[in-house]
């Protein structure tokens, strides 16, 4: 009879297996199918927004100027000295042979000096691959330089090492994330940059391509349940209440966007397009914190879906509340990771402004730094003001009536009922 019983089972426990690898293999397609047809939607929108936005207009006519590959087969001469201050660096000339791999000079090879200096300095040898300069004016003969070192190799090969680094560690949820990175690159360069440039309110069109970001990103990471929707909707809040502080914090600081040292560039191009200036600022706060926002959301969301699907008798409070402790642990990381993001990017900048010797006031005060302290504090303040709104919202998506699974706490259900049946 035991024997029965256990092959009996043993049956159930393989049909059980059975079971969940069919619903596993069910989800890997329904997944696969969501990620190809947001992506082909992602594409679709961004080239109709490209087309009906074409970037026309150009400060300089760049228009005899072409730049191709090439490969030094000969340096004939060189003349070379060590830069002074600056170890590994070399000033001088080279006479270099250059045959050129693309465009309309392809095959030929070309002989001209490749000038160091200690603001451009190329050093090359037999095998360097290049990025040539050809300066062709019509009825000039053409003028060649090196302008870099062909990059695109090891630019290649780094994109590809980080994906397989995403893909080993991750797996198949590692491959979505480079999937949502690779669409939220395609929305900001031919949906958000042309639209703005055109004259399209940048504000508005920054929340909406940072809202599509968001819903892709998240969609491919989770796809269609109830984290998701509640943690994209954090991160949108999270986005707009943003502009509210850099509203404030702006007219505090007397900051009106015109501060910035492309401002003066912006203008011309505003002249010939109608790009609005003053809130460019704004949306570039916007974009470099939205990954800390999602980052955030997700974070608080995750944990709290989880825990209504393990222990479904827990009530609103005590949700809100281990939203909450939660939060607050991570925001200080995710405030530091922004303000030294930007101070980082400014380090340059700061080594410069010390030499000059500048005064405190001067520094405090000068808009180069108002900027700085107006993009962090106002990434910083979306970041803290997303720890409530995504255990609020947490709360109100799963928090009474979770479409989650309840697991039991303990064997099964009916099992306990029978158990205190008899005991009655």
């Amino acid at each position: 009879m035991e024997i029965l019983f256990s092959l009996a089972h043993a049956g159930v426990r393989k049909r059980k297996r059975k079971s969940e690898r069919m619903e596993e293999n069910s989800n890997r397609i329904r997944q696969i199918v969501i990620v190809a047809v947001t992506m082909a939607a992602v594409i679709l929108l961004s080239f109709a927004m490209y087309k009906a936005n074409p970037i026309d207009f150009n400060m300089y006519d760049s228009s005899s100027q072409k730049y191709c590959k090439g490969v030094v087969t000969k340096v004939n001469d060189e003349d070379l000295n060590d830069a002074e201050n600056m170890p590994g660096w070399k000033t001088g000339n080279q006479n270099v042979t250059v045959k050129i791999r693309n465009g309309e000079f392809k095959g030929k090879e070309v002989t001209f000096d490749n000038n160091l200096s200690s603001t451009h300095s190329v050093l090359v040898k037999k095998g360097t691959h290049v990025i040539v300069n050809v300066d062709a004016p019509e009825g000039i003969e053409p003028y060649f330089t090196i302008y870099q070192y062909d990059r695109t190799t090891g630019i290649i090969g780094v994109m590809l090492i980080f994906l397989a680094l995403m893909a080993l560690v991750g797996r198949w949820k590692g491959v979505r994330a480079a999937l949502g990175l690779l669409s939220a690159a395609i929305l900001i360069a031919f949906v958000l940059i042309p639209a703005i440039y055109n004259g399209k309110p940048p504000v508005l069109m920054t929340l909406l391509v940072c809202a599509l970001i968001t819903i892709v990103s998240l969609m491919f990471l989770n796809g269609p349940n109830p984290k998701t929707f509640a943690a994209t909707l954090s991160t949108i809040i999270g986005l707009s209440l943003s502009a509210a502080f850099y509203g404030i914090f702006s007219l505090v600081l007397h900051m009106t966007g015109y501060n910035t040292p492309e401002a003066e560039d912006l203008q011309m191009i505003s002249s010939a397009t109608d790009l609005s200036i003053k809130s460019i600022m704004f949306c570039g706060i916007l974009i470099s914190s939205l990954g800390a926002l999602m980052d955030i959301a997700m974070d608080i969301v995750s944990p709290l879906y989880e825990m209504k699907k393990h222990k479904p008798e827990i009530t609103l409070r005590e949700m809100f509340n281990s939203g909450m402790s939660m939060g607050r642990d991570m925001i200080g990381t995710l405030c530091q990771t922004l303000i030294l993001a930007f101070a980082g990017s400014s380090l340059a900048t700061l080594l410069v402004v010390v030499s000059y010797g500048t005064q405190f006031y001067q520094f405090i005060c000068s808009d180069m730094m108002m900027v700085e302290l107006l993009q962090s504090m106002t990434g910083s303040a979306a970041v803290v003001i997303a720890v409530p709104v995504s255990a609020l919202l947490s709360c109100l998506f799963f928090g009474r009536n979770s479409k989650a699974e309840t697991v039991p706490a303990s064997g099964n259900a009916k099992g306990v009922k029978k158990k205190s049946a008899k005991k009655k």
